[in-house]
C-alpha cells in the first residue's frame, strides 16, 4: 500500500503570437492584400495609391491618419503573470493480481489573463444600433478626441478558475491470458473566461465580471475509460491449437458525459457594443422533450432580454450530448519460419454504430437553433496483414 501526496506552483507566459494585435492599431491599420505587386517583393508598393501605408515609426506624427471609431487593444503597464497551483492525494494498495487507486486531484489558477471592454456604449432612452460608437464612454466624456476610438479590449488580469476530481482506478496486468485497466474521474471545473489572444473583449458586461463565471467549457463531469487484454490459451491438441490458439481480442471503452454551451441572442440585446450576449431562459427545461439531432433544444424555452438589459442566465448552462466510444480489435501472429511472422489484424472502430453528436447550434438568430449539425465517424472496419522477417 502506497500513500503519495504533492503540490506544483507554475507560471506561465503568453506565446509570441499574443501581442500580435497591438502592431494592428491605428495608426498603423490593420492589413492590405495586394495581388502581384509590379514592384515584386523588393518594393511592393510601387503602384499603391500614395505609396507605402505603413511608413514606420519614425514618419508617424500628428498629421497621421487615424480612423473615427478605430478599434484598438490594450494591456496594463503592470500585468500580472498567470499562475497555477496543483495538488494531489492518492492511495494504492495491491489486492491480489490487483491494483486499485484512488487520487484526489486539484488545482487553482490565478491572475487569469481575460478581456473587458474599456469603451463601452451607454444606454439611453434614444439608444440604437447605429448610434452605438456615438454613446461610446470616451465620446460623451469629449466628443472631439472620442470620435476616434470604437472597441477598446483591454486586459485583465483578475480572472480565476478552479478545478477538483476524483479518480479511480483498476489495473489487473496480463496474467491468465487476461489484463484490465479501467478509471473513472468525477470531477468540476469553474472559472471565468480567459483569452488565449487580445481579441476582444471576454466579459458580456463590462461593470460585472462575475456574471460571466461558469462551468469550465470543456468540463465534463464524468469520464470513464476501460481497455483490456485478451487471449486465447495455448490448447494440448495439436488440430485446436493451430485454429484456436493466438488469438488476441483487444478493446477500448470511453463514456463520458457532454461538456457546456451558452445560448446567445447574437444580437446586441443590452447595446452597450459587446457580443455574445446571452439569452432570457422562458422554461425550466431547456432540451427538447424528446431530443433528437434536429431537435435538441427547445427554441420556445428562450427569448431575448428586454433593450438595454442584460439576461441573468449564466454562461455553460446547457450540457451537450455524451459520448460513447468502443473500438476493438482481433489479431494473431502465426510464424512461418524461425525468424519470419506473418500477423493478421481485424480492427473496428465505434463498434456499436452510436451517434456521438457535437454541440448543438445556440444562438437564438441562427434558423438551425437547437439543431445538432455535425457529429463525429460512423463504424469503420479495416484489415491488415503484417509480414516480419
Amino acid at each position: 500500500m502506497t500513500v503519495r501526496a504533492s503540490y506544483g506552483i507554475f507560471y506561465d507566459a503568453p506565446h509570441l503570437f499574443f501581442n500580435t494585435r497591438f502592431a494592428n492599431n491605428p495608426p498603423w491599420g490593420a492589413q492590405i492584400t495586394l495581388s502581384n505587386p509590379a514592384g515584386g517583393l523588393a518594393n511592393p508598393y510601387q503602384t499603391y495609391p500614395g505609396g507605402n501605408p505603413f511608413p514606420g515609426l519614425a514618419n508617424i506624427s500628428a498629421d497621421s491618419f487615424f480612423p473615427l471609431a478605430g478599434v484598438y487593444v490594450n494591456a496594463p503597464m503592470n500585468i500580472k503573470p498567470t499562475y497555477l497551483q496543483q495538488w494531489n492525494l492518492s492511495v494504492q494498495r495491491q489486492v491480489g493480481e490487483w491494483l486499485f487507486a484512488g487520487s484526489y486531484l486539484g488545482n487553482r489558477s490565478t491572475h487569469l489573463w481575460t478581456g473587458r471592454e474599456d469603451n463601452p456604449a451607454i444606454y439611453s432612452a434614444t439608444a440604437t444600433l447605429a448610434n452605438t460608437n456615438q454613446r461610446r464612454a470616451l465620446y460623451l466624456l469629449d466628443s472631439t478626441q472620442g470620435q476616434y476610438y470604437g472597441t477598446i479590449g483591454t486586459i485583465d488580469d483578475g480572472g480565476t478558475s478552479t478545478y477538483n476530481g476524483m479518480l479511480l482506478s483498476a489495473q489487473r496486468r496480463l496474467a491468465s491470458n487476461f489484463s484490465l485497466l479501467a478509471n473513472y474521474t468525477l470531477s468540476h471545473c469553474i472559472g471565468d473566461p480567459a483569452t488565449t489572444e487580445i481579441t476582444g473583449p471576454t466579459y458580456v458586461n463590462p461593470n460585472n465580471r462575475r456574471a460571466d463565471r461558469a462551468n469550465c467549457d470543456s468540463d465534463r463531469r464524468h469520464v470513464v475509460n476501460v481497455s483490456f487484454v485478451a487471449r486465447t490459451p495455448k490448447f494440448a491438441n495439436r488440430s485446436l491449437s493451430m485454429i484456436a490458439s493466438g488469438w488476441q481480442l483487444s478493446g477500448i471503452v470511453r463514456r463520458q458525459s457532454g461538456n457546456y454551451s451558452t445560448v446567445t441572442t447574437g444580437a446586441d440585446n443590452a447595446l452597450t457594443g459587446v457580443g455574445n450576449q446571452r439569452a432570457v431562459q422562458l422554461l425550466p427545461g431547456p432540451y427538447d422533450p424528446n431530443p433528437t439531432v434536429d431537435h435538441y433544444l427547445n427554441r420556445a424555452a428562450f427569448g431575448s432580454p428586454a433593450p438595454g438589459t442584460y439576461s441573468s442566465l449564466g454562461a455553460f448552462t446547457i450540457v451537450n450530448p455524451s459520448t460513447l466510444q468502443l473500438d476493438t480489435g482481433l489479431s494473431r501472429t502465426f510464424q512461418v519460419r524461425e525468424a519470419q511472422n506473418i500477423q493478421f489484424r481485424w480492427e473496428v472502430f465505434n463498434v456499436p454504430n452510436r451517434l456521438n453528436a457535437n454541440a448543438p447550434v445556440t444562438a437564438l438568430n441562427n434558423a438551425n437553433f437547437g439543431k445538432i449539425l455535425s457529429a463525429q465517424d460512423p463504424r469503420i472496419m479495416q484489415f491488415a496483414l503484417k509480414y516480419t522477417f
